[in-house]
């Protein structure tokens, strides 16, 4: 046994602490799937649809309602989602109806409505009914998830479009533009305790361990457009929009591409519409001053439980067309209101809720992120279905916040690598280096785009955001020799041979991957760090016009920023990589076109020779056209430094042959 802290959203006061002694349990995670996160509303089929089995304590019959009338059920499941119920022993149903029905002895979780009222002054909140007979049951936890069951049904197609939302790439053209050029994007989201998670199965550390709206968004961005999307989320619960407008610095601080704004449950005990919309609107302005490139999107909540007194029902749909007058280019309605309104012409709150009152269950989660989605992911076309060849992206940590910068001195960087897993992994992975210069990072058109393309011939791609150097000239090379160890140390975890791990890099990043090529250490055998343990040497590399020498055919810019404004020669030597070749040196791939002016062909030329003279297996591709950057990576000269690649890849027999034209 163990005593663990458990933090508990409050309705409207902020949080609660208190302390309670649970079993300890093997860790458990949630898996990604994206028929969840698939909105309701498209195709035939409702994924897990959440329903609470009311008992008539006269006639002992318990029946519950889905949204739409049933085809076939699929199955039926505990909230949990560790028991399958059978037809015809726990539940019945009739096809073209909406009701199922449990046998006397189902196994299936049933209550009496007076199961779900508390008599008055009973309870940490006081939720008194509106009937006035007792309060409403709170579940702080997962009180009503373990009490409702999860149905998965086929159904005829039914016409939404007047209340759902719609993928318009118009309304936020600036995130969706990042997102498709695989560029990282930063979301923050602000809200009261919905936004914290609040009533997720995965906040309350209950199976099946769901993440809250916020972070299924960040998985379903992060699978279809295969990016990095940071997810910053200072909610906080039991506030409203006029704690928001306090928060600016803290919204800004995350340097945001879209602020979702999430208010209204809290607002709705008594603030004006008037109000309500001056303070958003003033939230958005603020923010503007200082990132005037960001972009919104206005979330209208859910409705909170008609029976409860506190909340003034009627301001919710008043809330919602108050923030849809406020919609332009650049900011969006993301309209929860409207499909609740629906949700409980058919169900009653209890279906739905995750605590009583104000908070969504598990099934309210995801539809909250399929509707915010929806406004960033055009749908999905059937052509398109079967044709995915990367898993969801992993964000890793290389050195846990604590970056060394040498001579045992460290600073607070928290250095990432991006793991794009490609579903049919042949083993190979390869380490990428974004360029830039060594004053910034490409990551969309030399990093993620990259990695994407490399899933494609089942190559797991680690994007690395290394740290700029500053003129700390090592800097660089330690993210980059520890992001080789960090995916050796991984490497059963993530499908990889340690012995066909590689490193690419682009213009500076060519420059630091070739560093890393001929720089390296077999790792430390008696270190108790598994990663420290593992060899830095590439088993290969790939360079892509780029940077090599520190003398006179350098990019001076890359030059200046590495070594600083006045280098010594020895360390202008020694970060010259055309002279640290030795017998130890991997295989090296070389593309560069002649036309290159910022970064000249001899950087790659310079190289070739002194691997061929080392007789170090290599290939160098001097490319007719297409200048630094090979046109915008796009076109024939994109594209043959790409196949003759993996082509080379496949003689090496690092990939497959068939793995070549995939």
């Amino acid at each position: 046994m163990q005593t663990v802290l458990l933090l508990i959203c409050s309705l409207s006061t902020g949080f609660i602490w208190f302390s309670e002694t649970v079993s300890a349990a093997e860790p458990t995670e949630w898996k990604y799937a994206p028929e969840l996160l698939r909105p309701f509303w498209q195709g035939e089929t409702i994924e897990g649809e959440s329903v609470l089995f009311i008992r008539d304590p006269e006639t002992g019959i318990a029946k519950a309602s889905v949204l739409i009338p049933i085809e076939k059920v699929l199955s039926v499941r505990n909230s949990a989602g560790n028991i399958t119920y059978e037809e015809g022993r726990d539940y019945l149903w009739k096809p073209g109806t909406r009701e199922i029905t449990l046998p006397k002895d189902s196994r299936i979780v049933s209550k009496t409505s007076a199961d779900l009222r508390r008599p008055d002054n009973s309870q940490r909140h006081k939720l008194t009914h509106r009937d006035g007979n007792g309060e409403i049951f709170f579940g702080g936890q997962l009180e009503y998830h373990n009490m409702q069951t999860c149905i998965t049904y086929q159904h005829k197609p039914v016409d939404w479009k007047e209340i759902v939302p719609v993928f318009d790439e118009k309304a936020l053209p600036r995130t969706v533009q990042k997102l498709r050029k695989h560029d990282t994007v930063s979301i923050v989201l602000l809200g009261d305790s919905i936004s914290t998670g609040c009533n997720a199965s995965g906040w309350a550390g209950g199976a099946p361990f769901q993440p809250a709206f916020s972070d299924l968004l960040k998985e379903h961005l992060q699978n279809h457009y295969q990016n990095r999307v940071e997810m910053a989320n200072p909610s906080v619960g039991g506030k409203d929009t006029r704690w928001a407008l306090t928060q600016v610095d803290k919204v800004v601080e995350s340097k945001p591409d879209l602020v979702i704004i999430a208010f209204g449950m809290n607002d709705s005990a008594g603030r004006s519409v008037k109000e309500y919309q001056a303070n958003t609107n003033a939230l958005m302005e603020q923010i503007r001053k200082k990132r005037p490139q960001t972009e919104f999107i206005l979330l209208a909540p859910m409705l909170g439980n008609k029976d409860w007194i506190r909340l003034k029902h009627e301001l919710f749909p008043q809330y919602r067309d108050a923030l849809a007058e406020l919609c332009r280019p650049g900011v969006a309605l993301a309209d929860m209101t409207s499909i609740w309104t629906e949700f409980l012409k058919q169900k009653q709150d209890w279906d739905l809720t995750g605590n009583g009152v104000n908070h969504p269950n598990d099934f309210g989660h995801r539809v909250y992120a399929q509707v915010l989605s929806t406004l960033l992911v055009p749908p999905q076309k059937k052509s398109d279905t079967g044709n995915q060849t990367s898993l969801p992206p992993k964000v890793v940590s290389l050195w846990n916040g604590k970056a060394p910068t040498g001579d045992d001195q460290f600073e607070k960087a928290d250095v990432k690598i991006t793991v794009h897993e490609a579903i049919k992994g042949n083993g190979a992975a390869i380490v990428i280096c974004p360029g830039g210069g060594y004053r910034g990072l490409v990551t969309g058109g030399e990093g993620h785009r990259i990695a994407q393309w490399l899933n494609q011939h089942g190559i797991a791609g680690v994007v690395l955001e290394y740290r700029m150097p500053d003129g700390r000239s090592f800097v660089p090379l330690m993210d980059a020799q520890q992001a080789i160890r960090t995916v050796r140390a991984n490497a059963k975890q993530w499908n990889i041979d340690p012995h066909k791990v590689g490193i690419m890099g682009f213009s500076a990043g060519g420059h630091l991957a070739s560093t890393a090529a001929t720089h390296f250490d077999a790792g430390d055998p008696q270190s108790d760090d598994p990663v420290r343990r593992q060899s830095s040497r590439p088993d290969f590399a790939i360079l892509v016009y780029p940077v090599v020498t520190m003398g006179n055919t350098t990019h001076g810019g890359s030059k200046k920023n590495l070594l600083g404004a006045e280098p010594s020669p020895e360390l202008i030597e020694l970060f010259s990589n055309e002279k640290q070749i030795t017998s130890e040196t991997p295989p090296i791939f070389l593309a560069h076109a002649i036309d290159d002016k910022p970064v000249p062909v001899e950087n790659s030329r310079a190289l070739y020779q002194a691997l061929q003279a080392k007789q170090i297996p290599s290939k160098l591709l001097e490319l007719p056209s297409g200048g630094h950057g090979l046109n915008g990576y796009k076109g024939p000269m994109w594209d043959a430094w790409q196949k003759q690649s993996m082509e080379w890849l496949a003689k090496l027999k690092f990939i497959p042959e068939q793995d070549i034209n995939d």
